[in-house]
């Protein structure tokens, strides 16, 4: 039995889809009361957690605090005589400045308050974690349909008209699938090693290819221009600089990382390690999934609306 910390959040239900396909599983939202808590334990052998604990899209400031709610769930394992902890943390803790492919021995080098909190995140539970077994599984770039940090926000400013990327969304980068994280944090909870921290990955594309791809999915034609990273760095650092902590700030620097930077890693030891491969090799290949939520985004949706109310068929954004 597994139980997923997080299911009501977009990676939890991937997470727990993917995973009820092979085991039974019980779901947990993370605002879970200590009770419900208790009884949704009792009996689980794995817990898998992939609650957000931070969010890349918020202001904040990194702190050397026990995180509360993993503080939580550790006390109830331990209780409950839980066997294993499958933490789910993400590879951008390596940081965003490595210029060639990062492997399981690449230096950690966070930058940004939400790399090494996450950072912070996997050691802290290495070390309290005492006779519970904890595996960590570092994602690359997640997607999926219900992602709700960076797709929605450019697909927004792409139905509007051109989308400035920082040296124009060309940066390599290694995305995995959500469901594919819960597939491999299947394979980390029957055979990761204790202690362990095992890179997860799926296929190399860019932001732009990812654009291009989701726009022609739902109906419209994307344009997606260049600015040089050092510009869209000031004004990041500029919009952040005035937004309050704890407030959501677009794009703030780290965004400006993830997109302006390369962000591509060789995770072949854990695929050997895990026997795990992911099962979706390409953006196109999930796009046909994830179309419907595209379509449904707020600012899609009204673009395509319109476009239909006047007789169209397909939309180009304003101007063009």
């Amino acid at each position: 039995m597994h139980l997923v910390i997080g299911a009501g959040e977009f990676l939890g239900r991937h997470v727990s889809r993917a995973l009820a396909a092979d085991v039974p599983v019980i779901e947990l939202n993370a605002d879970a009361d200590d009770e419900t808590l208790g009884d949704a334990i009792a009996g689980v052998e794995v817990v898998v957690f992939c609650a957000q604990t931070v969010s890349g899209v918020r202001r904040m400031r990194y702190r050397k605090a026990a995180p509360h709610l993993l503080q939580r769930v550790l006390e109830a394992a331990r209780t409950a005589r839980v066997r294993r902890i499958v933490h789910v943390s993400t590879a951008d803790v390596f940081g965003p400045d490595h210029f060639a492919r990062v492997t399981e021995k690449s230096p950690v080098k966070p930058v940004h308050a939400y790399e090494r909190t996450k950072l912070f995140e996997e050691g802290w539970l290495l070390e309290a974690a005492g006779d519970v077994e904890v595996v960590i599984v570092r994602p690359a770039r997640v997607f999926g349909a219900g992602e709700d940090w960076i797709l929605p926000r450019l697909m927004a400013a792409m139905v509007r008209g051109r989308v400035w990327l920082p040296g124009g969304g060309r940066a390599k980068q290694t995305f995995v699938s959500a469901e594919d994280v819960g597939r491999a944090c299947l394979a980390a909870s029957d055979r990761g090693r204790p202690g362990r921290r095992y890179l997860v990955g799926g296929f190399d594309s860019t932001w732009r290819d990812v654009l291009i791809s989701a726009a022609r999915a739902v109906g419209f034609a994307a344009e997606v221009a260049s600015v040089p990273y050092d510009l869209a760095y000031v004004r990041a650092l500029g919009a952040e600089t005035l937004t309050p902590e704890g407030a959501a700030v677009w794009p703030g620097i780290y965004a400006v990382d993830v997109i302006g930077k390369p962000h591509y890693y060789d995770d072949s030891y854990s695929r050997r390690e895990l026997t795990w491969s992911p099962s979706v090799g390409s953006i196109e290949q999930e796009m046909p999934a994830m179309t419907p939520w595209l379509a449904k985004l707020p600012e899609v949706a009204a673009a395509v609306g319109a476009a239909v109310r006047v007789g169209g068929e397909a939309i180009s954004p304003p101007g063009r």
